[in-house]
């Protein structure tokens, strides 16, 4: 019985020891970046998803800002928007339709899938006006075809409130196949 007392004593010591140092060790983690990482770019991170009718995923818009977009399979279409930092609310809005811009023929797209993801991009400003610091790009599943759209920008209109259409910036065709 001592053995057991003395063993469980020891556990539970140890317990205490590792949760002191994760304590330790988690407050420096979650310390603001500049005193953890002295300078060092820090790290944003994004996120997509999809299932059967839909792809949604976000990107980073601004220095605080993020737009959030949605792909629905079935049209085409396009869509996103950003939340107002007062409000929480949506104002601002994105649409277009890539199944043209893929090379779908209008009524031709018989249950297509797609991929839909964001990048980093210092693409500030396209022939229609600023951009985000982002790019959308949508692949469609079967050919691989893939084009890019950047997302319009201006922090004065998004406290307003805006719609937009997002804007083509290129094709790309993995498979050789022409636009």
């Amino acid at each position: 019985m001592h053995t057991r007392y003395i063993a469980s004593v020891q556990t539970t010591g140890l317990v205490a020891a590792v949760a002191v140092v994760g304590v330790l060790v988690g407050g420096r983690w979650f310390a603001e970046p500049s005193a953890r990482w002295q300078g060092l770019p820090v790290a944003h991170a994004v996120s997509a998803n999809s299932d059967e009718a839909f792809a949604v995923c976000t990107a980073p818009i601004d220095a605080g800002t993020e737009g959030f977009f949605v792909l629905d399979f079935q049209t085409g279409d396009l869509s996103g928007g950003v939340l107002n930092q007062s409000t929480g609310t949506f104002t601002g809005a994105y649409r277009c339709n890539v199944l043209g811009d893929l090379g779908f023929e209008p009524g031709a797209a018989k249950n297509p899938r797609f991929l839909l993801v964001s990048g980093m991009s210092n693409l500030r400003r396209s022939q229609t006006g600023p951009l985000g610091q982002s790019v959308l790009y949508v692949t469609d599943s079967s050919t691989g075809r893939t084009v890019a759209y950047g997302i319009p920008w201006s922090p004065q209109q998004a406290q307003k409130g805006f719609a937009s259409e997002l804007v083509l910036l290129d094709t790309a065709n993995p498979r050789g196949a022409t636009p």
